[in-house]
């Protein structure tokens, strides 16, 4: 390794099963996917780091560090991956369906879904009465790998942060956003010693201090309405907007109640009828598109991500999941295409939508949820 770069090693497993391969539909542990993850919270890292950022000096330093290919310009990345091992064992068809997902109940529709079906719809489709895998494979939990980072001396704190928020909140894969592919990651020092990138106590309630490490990275998330990207954790008056749930001692116990408040939070937004739809719906706002209901202007291509990070954590004593609120406006060309008067409507309908998501969110009685601000 050239005395110039730095070089970090990292032991990194999927705490749930992850949608992650090749064309061929079967799971494969690939780089680009991990790079792309990195960059995403670069992203953040960088723009929460410079006084006045801007998109076109974003797109600058990220070619820079990461590598383009756009025409009359193509550079390497700075940033250099590999893992010890490609090889290893997958999750079949037969064995996922031996995983025991729960039920919960739908409210609009009237019946009791598979919580992997619903958390899963895409890569886990319906057949035979029961929840299966889509593709040929996943990737199984507990199957770790050595991942190898370099990059140019001088970017330590940079790198620390983007890790630390990484391995925080990342998961990677199909429906990632959903809570499957959450990645476990830490770090392998030169004596060859694991250590967690943040300490388990950033989940406790009551210690808000260790949670202070997150604040440089949070704005209020009204604010954050500027951009129509993932550039800042998102805070309130009370604190972050980051909820926690029980512990359980199963994984995916977990995902099971993270179905049970993402149909609270969205059925609390009613459609009138099915679509497509004259005029945006609530429900619209938080993630689009949206099954039966979509809106005319829009047609069933529009993309519009969900804001909200759901994540599975392996703790000392079992397993936890986090919510995370990354706020940010409608994209664009969904702007563009409403044509329905200013762009104050549209900013006025995301924050009264978004308010109540984080009422909800804060009910305990609704929820089960418990926040960490």
């Amino acid at each position: 390794m050239k005395r110039h770069r730095r070089q970090r090693t990292y032991q990194v497993r999927f705490v749930t099963p992850a949608f992650l391969g090749g064309a061929d539909q079967s799971a494969q542990w690939r780089i680009p996917p991990f790079k792309a993850l990195i960059r995403q919270w670069w992203r953040i890292v960088w723009w929460r780091s410079q006084q006045r950022p801007s998109i076109e000096a974003l797109r600058d330093q990220e070619s820079h560090w990461f590598g383009s290919s756009a025409e009359n310009e193509t550079g390497a990345s700075r940033f250099r991956l590999r893992f010890d091992d490609w090889r290893g064992r997958t999750l079949n068809r037969q064995e996922f369906q031996q995983i025991r997902f729960g039920a919960v109940y739908h409210e609009e529709v009237k019946l009791r879904v598979s919580a992997s079906l619903y958390l899963g719809y895409g890569p886990v489709t319906w057949q035979s009465g029961r929840a299966q895998l889509q593709r040929a494979s996943a990737l199984p939990v507990n199957d770790s790998r050595t991942l190898i980072l370099a990059y140019p001396n001088g970017l330590d704190a940079t790198v620390d942060a983007t890790m630390r928020l990484m391995g925080l909140f990342g998961c990677l894969g199909g429906r990632s956003r959903n809570g499957w592919g959450s990645l476990m990651i830490q770090e392998v020092d030169q004596q060859g010693d694991i250590r967690p990138l943040f300490d388990e106590a950033v989940l406790n309630e009551s210690d808000q201090r260790a949670r202070d490490w997150l604040r440089p990275w949070a704005i209020p998330w009204k604010d954050a309405l500027d951009q129509d990207w993932c550039h800042a954790l998102g805070r309130d008056e009370q604190g972050l907007l980051l909820w926690r749930t029980e512990l359980k001692n199963r994984w995916e116990n977990i995902l099971e109640q993270f179905a049970k408040v993402k149909i609270g939070m969205r059925t609390q937004f009613h459609f009138k009828g099915r679509g497509p739809h004259a005029s945006l719906c609530d429900r619209q706002i938080l993630a689009y598109p949206v099954t039966n209901h979509s809106l005319h202007v829009w047609g069933t291509k529009a993309r519009s991500a969900n804001q909200l990070f759901f994540k599975v954590l392996a703790v000392s004593d079992g397993f936890l999941g986090i919510i995370v609120h990354l706020p940010h406006s409608l994209p664009g060309p969904l702007q563009a295409a409403l044509g329905q008067g200013p762009l104050e409507n549209i900013r006025q309908r995301e924050e009264k939508v978004w308010s109540k998501v984080h009422q909800y969110l804060d009910d305990v009685s609704k929820s089960s949820l418990v926040r960490l601000k």
